[in-house]
């Protein structure tokens, strides 16, 4: 069985360094956006960095190996993954099942690539428990791009399309998996979520619209009342107006003089 230590994260990183703290404060990581600007790294950014130190440990340890290791290295980080996807650990599991990625050859034909599609919906099953659909639909394309008639990533994209409501490229993919499995059960229920999901959908846009438009009724509504009561207040109010008016582009005149003339000093 191949031997091997775990990558140092940034996640690990932090963790050491704000122990060795204590209780006399905390590191964060900033990130520069630009025009001298550093915002707080989110913890999906920490995450991401993590992602990318593991896979570059990864294809170092993988270059050094040999094939039955790098089988090894794939069977051992495959099982890992599964074992941290029953536990609920999403993250990390799909952290390792990218991990055994690295161990595959995919430069020539062969088992390897019936692995890879495998592994790939594995990643997609933890990122659609993360409910990060676009990466799904992703994963998912990369597997259809090779083996059309995958089912099960048909049926993952197909979730992902739905929760990104494009429902009619989420009906197509349940679609073909179920021309392509008319036994299983699981896809029938899957069209009828589909197909609920869209009516929910188009009922909340027409309520969203008829919000919106009673909402523009009404602020119509105030600025005619308000028309109104301007023209039909007294000749003595509309004075007093006109005059605090004038009053007040006098200052904005005098505040504008002023800036300008300290801006030419």
């Amino acid at each position: 069985m191949v031997e091997h230590g775990e990558a140092y994260t940034v996640s690990k990183m932090l963790n050491s360094i704000n122990e060795t703290m204590g209780g006399a404060g905390s590191v964060q990581l900033k990130r520069n956006v630009g025009n001298g600007i550093a915002l707080d790294t989110s913890a999906k950014d920490i995450a991401f960095l993590d992602t990318q130190a593991k896979i570059k440990t990864s294809v170092e340890r993988v270059a050094a190996m040999g094939a039955k290791e790098k089988r090894e290295w794939v069977a051992q980080r495959r099982a890992k993954g599964n074992e941290l996807f029953h536990q609920g650990l999403y993250r990390e599991a799909s952290d390792t099942y990218l991990e055994a990625l690295t161990g595959l050859n995919l430069s020539q034909p062969g088992d390897d690539h019936e692995i890879q599609q495998a592994i790939t919906c594995n990643i997609a099953a933890c990122l659609l428990k993360l409910q990060e659909w676009e990466k799904v639909v992703k994963m998912t394309t990369v597997v259809l791009t090779s083996q059309p008639t995958h089912i099960k990533a048909l049926l993952q994209r197909s979730k992902a399309y739905m929760k990104l409501e494009e429902f009619e490229k989420s009906s197509a993919d349940a679609t073909k998996a179920q021309a392509l499995d008319v036994a299983d059960p699981s896809i029938p229920k899957q069209l009828e979520c589909i197909h609920r999901a869209q009516l929910c959908s188009q009922r909340q846009r027409r309520e969203k619209k008829a919000f919106e438009k009673s909402m523009m009724k009404k602020m119509g509504s105030l600025y005619a009342d308000k028309k109104d009561l301007v023209q039909n207040e007294s000749p003595r109010v509309n004075g007093w107006r006109a005059a605090i008016e004038s009053i007040v582009r006098a200052l904005i005149r005098a505040i504008s003089w002023c800036v300008g003339k300290r801006k030419q000093s």
